[in-house]
């Protein structure tokens, strides 16, 4: 530290030390904006920022809170896999959906063989179902509304994922959220259909994965960059997720759920900032496998 500054009868007076002259000019900032002129001067490696002495012990004790209060600024980053990638696997997805509904009205009998149902699944141990459910749609409405919430949802959760591991964790809690359903209505005569779980597990990803970045932080990110995504997810639920008979609300709420737990798990464990493009595509292909496979199950 500069020795003249040290000495009383000085007019100015040393308030911060900083390793470079950004972090000291910052500093400065909140001088300038209690109206009080700075100077920054380069010492034996430091940057000294200098003030009125008249003002010092004010601007010191406003430095140091301004860095309190920006401590965690800039937040960390999301690790978003990808700034731009295909679109093709969610377009595709649409387009079975579309398929399965001609399909299936072409050949009624699609229906009762695919859709979730907790006699067939819990009683006669047809597993397939809880997959081949998610491709089938009641009508055209239905089919349309769900075509929608795929094509902005979940396109938006492979923003975060990637494409693979995006539509991996879509299927697998869609798949869970009809299992469950299937379980815990046992014994009854229980039976659901429609993508619906998918986009409510792409709606629990979007608001799941911020949460996950916060929990991996070492230094907590401002908390309305998980508050805000979190609970507007949550509001969306509550606003689409309900409805009288035949809305499948538990399927909803499951899938929901189901996709907030594996969004908080993979940004915790930052799984989707370490898969190279292989390993994505090798996600891919096993929902490929899946849809296909549990299909032929059911028809065959």
């Amino acid at each position: 530290m500069s020795d003249r500054y040290e000495e009383e009868e000085s007019d100015y007076a040393v308030i911060g030390s900083y390793p470079t002259a950004a972090q000291a000019h910052d500093a400065g900032l909140t001088a300038l904006a209690c109206g009080q002129p700075y100077w920054v001067e380069h010492v034996e490696g430091r940057y000294l920022l200098v003030v009125s002495r008249n003002e010092a012990t004010r601007l010191r004790k406003e430095v140091a809170a301004t860095e309190r209060t920006n401590r965690f600024w800039p937040p960390r980053s999301l690790d978003i896999s990808a700034p731009s990638l295909s679109k093709l696997p969610t377009v595709a997805f649409v387009a079975v959906l579309v398929f399965v509904f001609w399909a299936q009205n072409q050949y009624p009998d699609l229906k009762e063989l695919g859709m979730n149902s907790s006699e067939a699944v819990v009683q006669d141990g047809e597993w397939w179902r809880i997959v081949t459910a998610v491709t089938l749609h009641g009508d055209i409405g239905h089919l349309a509304g769900n075509l929608m919430g795929i094509s902005i949802f979940a396109y938006l959760c492979c923003r975060y994922m990637g494409n693979g591991l995006a539509w991996f964790s879509i299927i697998l809690a869609a798949s869970l959220a009809n299992f469950t359903n299937a379980l815990l209505n046992a014994g009854e005569s229980y039976s659901s259909l429609g993508a619906s779980t998918a986009v409510f597990a792409s709606l629990g990803i979007l608001a799941g994965f911020p949460v996950g970045a916060y929990f991996r932080s070492k230094e907590p990110i401002q908390s309305r960059d998980w508050l805000v995504p979190f609970f507007g997810g949550c509001v969306l639920f509550a606003w689409m997720g309900g409805g009288d008979f035949p809305t499948d609300v538990a399927g909803h709420f499951w899938s929901f759920g189901y996709g907030i737990a594996l969004a908080i798990s993979i940004s915790w464990t930052a799984l989707h900032a370490k898969l190279k493009q292989w390993q994505q595509f090798l996600f891919l292909s096993l929902v490929g496998l899946a849809l296909s496979g549990c299909w032929a199950r059911a028809i065959l």
